[in-house]
């Protein structure tokens, strides 16, 4: 938990195409998503005003827009392309994003992945 800092957070279940592991070619598959973007609070000039805070809904809509995106087999390029929109907002300074399937292994194991990074970090990352 960041201090001084908003925390607009957006957790969504998906249909996802899996692709990566022979073991997940089943077709589409529930996949559980929660994002977290941290903006500092000195940059929201009214924080009374919550359309001056982060806009949760450019995260929740590029969370389902993975449903519709054919180069998101796995969870880590879903991950990178739900980090790209929560960069985009201009007073995001840190994000996490974590995605995990519920149902691949029969209810017998439930494989997950996170990232979290600061602006910085991204940016380095797209260089």
């Amino acid at each position: 938990m960041l201090d001084n800092h908003w925390c607009v957070s957006v957790d969504a279940t998906i249909q996802l195409r899996t692709g990566c592991n022979p073991l997940e070619k089943h077709g589409p598959q529930a996949v559980v998503v929660h994002a977290e973007a941290w903006a500092p609070l000195a940059a929201v000039r009214d924080p009374h005003d919550i359309r001056q805070v982060v806009d949760y809904e450019v995260i929740f809509l590029a969370i389902r827009k993975l449903e519709q995106n054919p180069h998101c087999e796995c969870l880590e390029s879903s991950i990178l392309e739900v980090m790209d929109a929560i960069f985009a907002i201009a007073m995001v300074s840190s994000a996490l994003v974590s995605m995990h399937k519920p149902h691949v292994y029969n209810g017998q194991g439930t494989p997950a992945i996170s990232l979290a990074l600061t602006r910085q970090q991204w940016a380095a990352s797209q260089s």
